[in-house]
């Protein structure tokens, strides 16, 4: 089968479409799947440049992509399973792309338990574009403690800051935060133009253009009703950001000072395997030394910060999540959040996509078409 791997770290020279042999057939609780469509990362790359080299090994050669949606060809547990071959699905993956188990592949192992149904009114396209970004964003707000249930009346939603509204977390998270977390108020950056102009057909109500004014001194307010219940930090800009949080509000980033207790819950809930784990990186982690991740990397002084305000700091890295899959899926159904989908690639153009979203020019998100489907609804 053909992939887009890479053999060793480094920049995109390393990267090769080839082919390569497809996966086993799958064991108990995972599904083999015939990929039609998978989406593009800024973890991608980084973790072709070697991000998490220090922390765990990897089966090589590796595979590109955390997202996809494709068909069910084969299941390891078909007594038990709640899927039949055949059915449409998508996901993120659970943990890091490695051999057989990336998206950019014609064939993919995954576990069956963060697996939904696609929905029928959406394409393969739009279904693998949305994992990631959506599962980022929905962990994001639920750590701000933003409610899932409709304000009472006469109440208001949460008023929600975005930095970076037109990438691809960003337009996802200003659908979110107004159709799943009921936002009363949604500001978001964006740069002068088409990107102003799609995050404001997503939603958000006020657009700072980050290119001529600095939204820290814009946004900051002596009036706590002009600030904002959670701030959700796309672009590492945190830092800039805790004096923008109400009384009790939050920052959280995707990309700004990891905290210890979010990489204790990224190794648990994506069930890294203790073996692949360089000597004495998971026994740190776990132990109160780990603490001293939040003080060297930064989180400690923004909490500090944000404590001023009887607020919090937190960080979120998103993983394959069945849970949060299943209300990904009825949003997409109800119409509520549409996919975003700047350029579309073949898989043997996916080098040139891997290109492209490292300019940082993409609004919304880079799509590799896989295997063409004959049915793309």
């Amino acid at each position: 089968m053909k992939a887009c791997v890479y053999d060793r770290f480094g920049g995109p020279e390393v990267l090769q479409v080839r082919e390569v042999p497809k996966p086993p057939s799958p064991e108990p609780g995972f599904l083999l799947v015939k990929v039609f469509a998978a989406s593009l990362n800024p973890a991608d790359f980084k973790t072709r440049d070697g991000e998490q080299r220090l922390l765990l090994g990897f089966d090589w050669p590796r595979v590109i992509g955390f997202d996809f949606s494709g068909e069910i060809v084969e299941i390891g547990s078909p007594e038990k399973s709640s899927f039949k071959v055949g059915d449409s699905v998508f996901a993120m993956i659970r943990t890091l792309p490695q051999a057989n188990k990336g998206t950019c592949e014609e064939y993919l192992l995954v576990d069956e338990d963060i697996c939904v149904h696609k929905p029928k009114n959406i394409s393969h396209e739009e279904a693998a574009s949305v994992p990631l970004v959506a599962i980022t964003a929905i962990k994001a707000f639920r750590k701000c403690g933003l409610s899932e249930v409709p304000p009472e009346t006469g109440s208001v939603g949460p008023r929600v800051l975005i930095i970076g509204g037109a990438g691809g977390v960003g337009t996802i998270a200003i659908q979110i935060a107004k159709s799943m977390f009921h936002a009363s108020h949604v500001t978001t950056t964006a740069s002068k133009g088409p990107k102003t102009d799609l995050v404001k057909s997503l939603g958000a109500d006020v657009v700072v253009n980050y290119r001529e004014e600095d939204f820290s001194k814009v946004l900051a307010s002596n009036d706590e009703s002009q600030l904002f219940d959670a701030v959700f930090d796309c672009m590492g800009e945190a830092a800039k950001c805790t004096h923008l949080i109400r009384k009790n509000g939050t920052v959280v980033s995707i990309l700004a000072c990891a905290t210890v207790e979010c990489l204790r819950e990224w190794i648990s809930d994506s069930r890294v395997n203790p073996a692949t784990a360089t000597t004495g990186v998971l026994p740190f982690l776990k132990s109160s030394a780990g603490g001293l991740v939040n003080y060297f990397g930064g989180a400690y002084n923004l909490r500090k910060k944000c404590a001023a305000k009887n607020g919090r700091f937190e960080h979120v890295i998103g993983c394959g999540n069945g849970e949060i899959m299943k209300c990904i899926a009825d949003l997409l159904e109800k119409g509520k959040i549409k996919a975003v989908i700047d350029k579309v690639y073949s898989l043997d153009d996916s080098i040139d996509a891997i290109k492209y979203l490292e300019t940082g020019r993409a609004g919304g998100k880079v799509v590799v078409t896989v295997i063409p489907s004959s049915t793309k609804k």
